[in-house]
């Protein structure tokens, strides 16, 4: 979906039963709203590659295509006949990108691989939470997300590469890799220290204070003194410059080491106003804060209204449908909406009729099953 919010004609190519999140709950009218979020700007045909027309119409895609994009488990491509050194013989300067759960030489190469137990793996459900909860699931798809980006970039510069050389280049994703990778001090401070990071629940484990607070009205503000100054604006903010001069709070190190005594006598402290009058406050002694919100309120937000950040796409089956837009700018303007997210074989004749085929050509296939 980036590589088609950046310009890119991306065609994705579907079993006859389609993909699977196409499944995924909540249903509206047919389509789920799981993949409704990742696949727009993309043109849908459905081929069955187990078929040996099928596999034929591929090779006629990657003769005329920069980039492959798959993540079946390390034996499948081979067996399928659409593997690298395969598709190189149709295309030799094909960028091909693998993702996949651990690598084709990880000893858990042949396991499957979904986001929660790759949040398992890598230790972010037990660095996430409170010291003695059970495990914390991030609540989306993060390290999924981490790992398209990974091959995003990665794709990006290997077309560079081949503009240069006029060479193609064979990419492998792990997502195991990128959630270790993409986690940063969390693992650092264990391979450094010899010592696990605490679980400190919405808190931070080198910063203090770096995490929310209940106000009066039993709404959470968040909270980021990453520095001296910012605590020393703190303590105006609420009226308690002794705790500036108090010994145990001086420095970053000094509030760490005494994080539980500071944490209950600021949790006091931001219980006697409410969230609103807190954030006027805060921002006028230039604390960095923000209310923790419900996803309701996200949608209410200035930034978020004013950026406009909610789009709406006509769609074939739902008439229009919204979509959060593309979070960067090329020259002041945010890449356009080509096509919404498709329905299943959408477009299967029209690549098809791209590639040559007549549509008595197409009726042949559509009737063997080999397109929808």
């Amino acid at each position: 979906m980036i590589l088609g919010e950046l310009g890119a004609d991306v065609i994705k190519i579907e079993p006859p039963e389609g993909d699977e999140t196409r499944y995924w709950a909540p249903i509206v009218d047919g389509e789920s709203v799981y993949f409704m979020s990742i696949n727009r700007n993309k043109r849908s045909i459905v081929i069955d590659l187990k078929t040996n027309e099928g596999r034929e119409i591929f090779y006629r895609l990657v003769e005329k295509s920069d980039v492959v994009i798959e993540n079946y488990r390390p034996d499948v491509p081979k067996r399928l006949g659409i593997d690298y050194e395969t598709l190189r013989k149709h295309n030799d300067k094909l960028i091909y990108c693998a993702i996949r759960g651990f690598g084709s030489d990880s000893p858990y190469r042949d396991k499957p691989s979904y986001d929660l137990l790759i949040q398992a793996l890598s230790g972010l459900m037990l660095s996430t939470g409170r010291e003695n909860d059970p495990p914390v699931r991030v609540a989306f798809a993060l390290f999924d997300i981490y790992t398209g980006m990974i091959a995003a970039i990665t794709i990006l510069s290997s077309l560079i590469k081949r503009m240069r050389s006029g060479e193609g280049s064979y990419i492998e994703v792990s997502l195991y890799d990128t959630a270790i990778f993409s986690m940063t001090y969390i693992p650092m401070i264990y391979l450094v220290t010899g010592n696990k990071p605490k679980r400190y629940g919405h808190a931070h484990p080198s910063i203090v204070p770096y995490q929310a607070f209940l106000t009066r009205d039993n709404k959470w503000i968040a909270i980021a003194v990453t520095n001296d100054r910012f605590w020393n604006n703190l303590c105006k903010a609420l009226e308690r410059e002794d705790l500036c001069i108090d010994p145990r709070f001086r420095s970053n190190p000094d509030r760490v080491r005494n994080r539980e005594e500071l944490i209950k006598t600021l949790e006091e402290e931001f219980r006697k106003k409410t969230r609103e009058e807190w954030i006027k406050i805060l921002e006028k002694h230039d604390v960095p804060a923000a209310p923790v919100y419900e996803l309701d309120e996200v949608f209410k937000d200035p930034h978020v209204v004013s950026s406009k950040i909610v789009i709406e796409v006509p769609h074939t089956k739902l008439g229009s449908v919204k979509q959060i837009v593309f979070p960067a700018k090329i020259n002041s303007e945010r890449p356009s909406t080509k096509h919404p997210p498709p329905i299943l074989g959408e477009h299967t004749n029209e690549i098809l009729r791209e590639l040559g085929l007549s549509d008595n050509e197409i009726k042949i296939l559509r009737d063997k099953k080999v397109v929808m």
